[in-house]
């Protein structure tokens, strides 16, 4: 199907002309660059035209569906219409770039939606249908209503852009139990040492202990801290950049002169020089964001601990140390206070967490020298 990069590029000629976009549905270029849909269609031998709207007021899927939708009224054969395929490329188009978990969800959507109903008419998708795909996953419910939420997203987009009147899912959450988050699963700070010693004791190795006190150091989530660059470090700072974080904005961390040694450290051990600060395999690509969390698994830590739960672990410490509360979830990269108080709020508490993040390191490494021979003097 033509698309409306295409449609903007067709230029006009001296002569009128007409672009097929399937199924009778025609696009007419005027030599004045007007352009209009067009459904031909045969009535008592007789070759008619109507005209369905212009472009660009009417887009390319809108057009399909209002010519699908005029051939069910004039009771010509019907077309195929769009599909829920349609308005699953409409959404992908809308969150590529704008979504932390696009791959994953867009995964999530192809495994539990696509197979059951990407070929049905979305005039045609219903709620007991929905409600008959979606009731298989009454077992996982995270993912139950993730799958909802996303086919919520799916028909109201597909809503907006003219392509179905409603949406019959948007109660279909009534349905079911309601999902109660659990907590991840975290150690107190003080039990640290458990963590290192079990490191130890499976003999991890080296580049490993360092990034895990990385990770604990930094705060950061595992998909942040598997993807760190050489050249996100200026300094004494490292910058994640937006696109990479949660909230969609840059977030800083600032590294004591201890930590720094420990990244460098790192690299001596490596003989194949990386871009990414924690590299993996031959390539030299970044490690696995879940690598540490199913390293967790496979450990005494299971079910008990989560890379994730490592914040927790850090947040809590700094609770308990009296850490201004607006600095402690600045070092998470949180967004808090309403939004009109981070209207006129501004920065991020840089000069603050410096200190802060320093005791944290020598909490952390005195936890792990408790157990382990020190990598790096401080």
């Amino acid at each position: 199907m033509i698309t409306d990069k295409k449609i903007e590029k067709l230029t006009p000629k001296t002569k009128r002309y007409t672009v097929k976009l399937g199924e009778s549905l025609f696009l007419r270029v005027m030599p004045s660059g007007h352009k209009s849909y067009v459904l031909r269609y045969y009535s008592g031998g007789i070759v008619r035209d109507i005209t369905l709207g212009t472009w660009p007021h009417l887009k390319v899927l809108q057009a399909v569906q209002a010519a699908h939708h005029k051939r069910a009224e004039l009771k010509i054969k019907p077309s195929k219409g769009l599909t829920f395929m349609d308005g699953f490329k409409l959404w992908k188009n809308k969150k590529r770039g704008h979504l932390v978990s696009y791959d994953d969800e867009v995964e999530r959507i192809n495994k539990h939606l696509v197979p059951y109903l990407g070929k049905l008419k979305l005039e045609d998708i219903t709620a007991p249908i929905a409600l008959n795909t979606l009731i298989k996953l009454e077992t996982k419910l995270p993912t139950l209503k993730r799958c909802l939420m996303r086919l919520n997203e799916i028909l109201e987009l597909s809503v907006c852009a003219g392509l179905i009147n409603q949406n019959p899912c948007r109660k279909l959450s009534r349905v079911f139990a309601l999902h109660t988050p659990i907590n991840r699963p975290f150690i107190p700070a003080s039990d640290l040492h458990l963590l290192f010693a079990e490191l130890n004791d499976k003999k991890a190795p080296e580049w490993f202990r360092c990034y895990v006190l990385f990770a604990i150091y930094s705060l950061l989530r595992p998909v942040e801290c598997s993807s760190v660059r050489w050249d996100w470090i200026k300094y004494d700072i490292l910058t994640i950049p937006q696109e990479l974080m949660k909230k969609r904005r840059p977030h800083r961390v600032p590294l004591c002169p201890q930590v720094l040694a420990l990244l460098e450290h790192t690299k001596k051990l490596r003989k194949k020089r990386s871009i990414y600060i924690w590299p993996f395999g031959r390539q030299g690509t970044k490690i696995n964001k879940q690598y540490l969390a199913k390293w967790l698994n496979n450990s005494s830590f299971k079910g008990k601990l989560c890379h994730h739960g490592l914040r927790a672990t850090g947040r809590t410490w700094m609770r308990d140390e009296g850490v201004l509360r607006e600095v402690a979830e600045d070092a998470l990269a949180h967004v808090s206070g309403s939004q009109y108080e981070r209207a006129y709020l501004r920065g991020d508490y840089l000069e603050q967490r410096r200190e802060v993040m320093r005791k944290w390191w020598l909490y952390v490494y005195g936890q792990y020298c408790a157990v382990c021979a020190p990598i790096i003097p401080l």
